[in-house]
């Protein structure tokens, strides 16, 4: 594991040093840190209400490199939000986010099809609780789960806004880097074996799940109106492999695609104040659902803040 992270330091690391003579010509890259917070305080209110502090901390960084018909385009996009309701207790976990990305592209029609490679790693910072039960149930953490896929494919860039990746050929990584959640299958790797008549363990759970399949992502970032941007992200994944029968809860898949689909709208107040919501929607029916039986999951945050943008 430490191999792994090591290898995508050296990864990210290379990506500035690399081509340096060229740097000032070749190279374009910006990004922004943020941090909202919000606090609320109630004495002898009648309307009722509980004392809180919310605090979430935002960075996203993009580097990318042109050289006749290659570019190599980076992105690091981190966020770690907490609600304090009780300042004795434990906080509550409000985002939490790792994502890497980096994609070669190799111009095979002038500034519309590139052939490229590419790499997503995705994780989190911190552990995670099913808060409806209690702060102690612990359903993941860090490297648990993460996810990292190595693909080769074509992009279609019909506009500056826009781009469509395909990668047929693509290996995707399911870690779980926590022995008791990985015995427990969570996030589809394999389970501990038990013996069902004493209920004694004969083999741990597996901490990998390696898949072989094809990826199709979409990225939008568009400008609807002066200083207020839309930005979308649509992962989608295919297993060729498919060697499960059933799924997490035991029954026919109903559908055999996952996917990931991230959006955003940013609104820019000025210089350093800054407005955001954002949605997330993920399906995959190797993850067993926290309640019910939809395996759909949603997530979203609004926030307002302070932001500095880095040149």
């Amino acid at each position: 594991m430490k191999k792994l992270l090591l290898a995508l330091s050296i990864m990210f690391a290379a990506s500035q040093m690399t081509f340096a003579q060229d740097a000032e010509k070749n190279w374009n890259h910006g990004g922004f840190v943020g941090f909202n917070i919000s606090q609320s305080h109630f004495s002898n209110w009648t309307s009722g209400g509980q004392d809180n502090v919310n605090g979430l901390g935002t960075f996203k960084y993009n580097m990318s490199y042109l050289n006749g018909k290659s570019k190599w385009d980076n992105t690091l996009d981190l966020a770690l939000g907490y609600s304090y309701f009780d300042l004795d207790k434990k906080p509550l976990k409000t985002d939490d986010r790792i994502n890497f990305s980096s994609l070669y592209g190799y111009d095979v029609v002038k500034d519309e099809l590139f052939v490229t490679a590419n790499l997503n790693f995705q994780s989190q910072f911190a552990n995670g609780y099913d808060y409806k039960n209690d702060s102690t149930n612990r359903i993941s953490a860090f490297l648990a789960p993460a996810y990292l896929t190595v693909g080769l494919g074509a992009q279609y860039t019909p506009a500056k806004w826009f781009s469509l990746n395909l990668a047929p050929a693509s290996g995707r990584l399911t870690i779980v880097n926590d022995q008791t959640l990985a015995d427990a299958g969570a996030f589809g790797v394999k389970a501990a074996l038990i013996d069902p008549e004493t209920g004694e363990m004969l083999e741990h759970g597996s901490k990998f799940r390696m898949e072989l399949g094809a990826q199709l992502t979409a990225n939008v970032s568009y400008e609807i109106f002066k200083n207020v941007t839309f930005t979308s992200r649509l992962i989608v994944f295919y297993d060729y492999m498919q060697t499960r029968d059933l799924n997490a809860l035991g029954n026919k898949y109903g559908c055999r695609l996952d996917f990931d689909w991230d959006n955003a709208l940013v609104m820019k107040v000025n210089d350093w104040l800054n407005c955001n919501v954002t949605a997330r929607l993920v399906y995959d029916e190797d993850i067993k659902p926290i309640e019910g039986e939809s395996f759909l999951q949603f997530k979203e945050v609004l926030s307002v803040g302070l932001s500095y943008r880095i040149p």
